[in-house]
């Protein structure tokens, strides 16, 4: 999958599931797309996009923070200063 393909698949689910404009909510994850789509491959965006959909789905608000910790977590970067 690729970013912007993750981005319209999140903004669907936005949609979907709240009164919130999807497009301006979704486009701020689209920098963690486009990082986990560099350092990994298209199936580990779509991994991202499914776990912000969940989240999603389920009531949160995953603010763009929170995608890049995601993220980070889906490329195994050590996000606890390395410990």
């Amino acid at each position: 999958m690729r970013p912007g393909e993750a981005v319209r698949q999140i903004e669907y689910v936005i949609d979907a599931t709240t009164t919130d404009g999807g497009r301006r909510c979704a486009a701020g994850y689209r920098p963690a797309f486009e990082r986990v789509h560099a350092a990994g491959s298209g199936d580990d965006v779509a991994d991202l996009a499914a776990v912000l959909g969940e989240e999603v789905r389920d009531g949160a608000r995953p603010d763009p923070a929170e995608a890049g910790r995601v993220a980070d977590e889906l490329l195994g970067v050590a996000t606890d200063g390395g410990e």
